[in-house]
């Protein structure tokens, strides 16, 4: 009966996201235009529970699961790029933050009356850090990209762990209420434009030790929460879960493209193919069936990844080193499959894409965004896989 009523709770959650598909559609153009995800929206995947789907039960979240996470972030993606990216990440990073520290964090977190929402980014551009009594003091920090920065009341940084000398001795990961960083509004940029990734940039701010941990210890499944030991969503790996926040993101864009382009279809006119209709020439056949299956075989990859980290966390055997090397080639050749498969029907689509107005211009842009992070990288993550088959060591440390 519990195991029948999770999964109603999960099913509810992936259709209340597919819900919010033509809403989505309607407020894209605003979305991108203000450069942020517009109040109402926000509001709305806050009543409907869709921020909070990998927050704790403890502090009143859905602690769902990986699979669960993949269909939302891919339905939310479907109808908005930059609405799913901002979907994507601010769950993640509950993942992260419940995870990676300790109950007495978690507390003051959560029990601060803030509608919590997380944003961050890891790695910093610029940052001088102090060891004092009693934690850290930032003297100056500088972190580009931090997605969700202008919806965010707490966030999560990546920074040196230094001793009393000044020697960096391990990466970190720091938490804090976003009152005390600055959001510099310089996210002006082609895709994604409405995630309002913007700057953060700290000064003199001091973090205290509880809201420090260590990174490395972290993506090795080390992690303070020993209050959440018992669940198996907080001993999901985390890198591969970071990855994928990343990733599905561009699954839900996918579907969108080819959905838009098998809706446009039927009306538009073909010219020097030998046929009155587009959907008559047998290039569009082909174009078609290829799109479709690329999209199909990113899907098949997607759900690999979820459900191993899923069955890992679920066995209580953190995912080994090789599997979670495996898992960002899965992930990175399921976003080639994307990309291709959009590639296809941009030409599908023919000069009518470069109208300003033309939403598959709109998928296009965000998906090119998306592809030029590092973290998915289709060729980075088969070389380190290749490597580790080979019997060399992954060349990416953070895995």
């Amino acid at each position: 009966m519990m195991t029948s009523t999770i999964l109603d709770v999960q099913t509810e959650l992936v259709e209340k996201a597919r819900s919010f598909v033509p809403r989505l559609r309607e407020r894209a153009k605003e979305t991108e235009e203000i450069r942020r995800i517009p109040d109402a929206t926000i509001n709305e995947l806050k009543e409907s529970g869709l921020f909070y789907i990998l927050r704790s039960k403890q502090f009143g979240g859905y602690q769902t699961n990986m699979r669960t996470y993949t269909d939302i972030v891919t339905e939310i993606s479907r109808g908005c790029g930059s609405t799913g990216w901002i979907v994507a990440l601010c769950c993640i990073r509950e993942l992260m933050i419940s995870e990676s520290f300790s109950e007495m964090t978690h507390q003051e977190i959560y029990g601060s009356g803030d509608d919590i929402v997380f944003s961050g980014v890891f790695e910093p551009r610029k940052i001088q850090v102090k060891k004092v009594e009693g934690g850290y003091i930032i003297e100056e920090g500088y972190w580009p990209f931090c997605s969700g920065s202008l919806h965010a009341t707490w966030g999560y940084f990546g920074m040196p762990i230094v001793d009393e000398d000044g020697n960096v001795v391990d990466q970190g990961l720091i938490t804090l209420p976003m009152s005390q960083v600055e959001i510099t509004d310089d996210w002006h940029v082609m895709g994604l434009c409405g995630t309002g990734s913007n700057s953060i940039n700290m000064k003199n701010v001091f973090v205290p030790d509880h809201r420090v941990v260590s990174f490395t210890d972290a993506i090795a499944g080390k992690f303070q929460s020993n209050h959440f030991r018992d669940i198996p969503l907080y001993n999901t790996a985390l890198f591969p879960a970071l990855a994928m926040s990343i990733g599905v993101p561009g699954l839900g864009m996918a579907k969108a493209a080819l959905e838009l382009f098998m809706e446009k279809l039927p009306n538009r006119r073909a010219a020097n193919l030998g046929v009155e209709y587009l959907s008559d020439a047998v290039t569009t056949h082909h174009q078609a069936a290829e799109a479709s299956l690329k999209i199909e075989t990113a899907t098949m990859h997607f759900y690999q990844v979820a459900d191993h980290l899923d069955a890992c966390a679920v066995s209580g055997a953190y995912m080994s080193k090789f599997e979670r090397v495996k898992a960002l080639a899965n992930i990175g050749y399921a976003v080639q499959s994307c990309k291709e498969a959009i590639d296809i029907l941009i030409l599908a689509t023919g000069s009518a894409y470069v109208g300003n107005g033309n939403p598959m211009q709109r998928i296009g842009r965000d998906f090119a965004a998306l592809y030029t992070h590092r973290t998915v990288s289709p060729i980075t993550s088969k070389e380190n896989l290749g490597r580790e088959l080979c019997g060399l060591s992954s060349n990416t440390k953070n895995i």
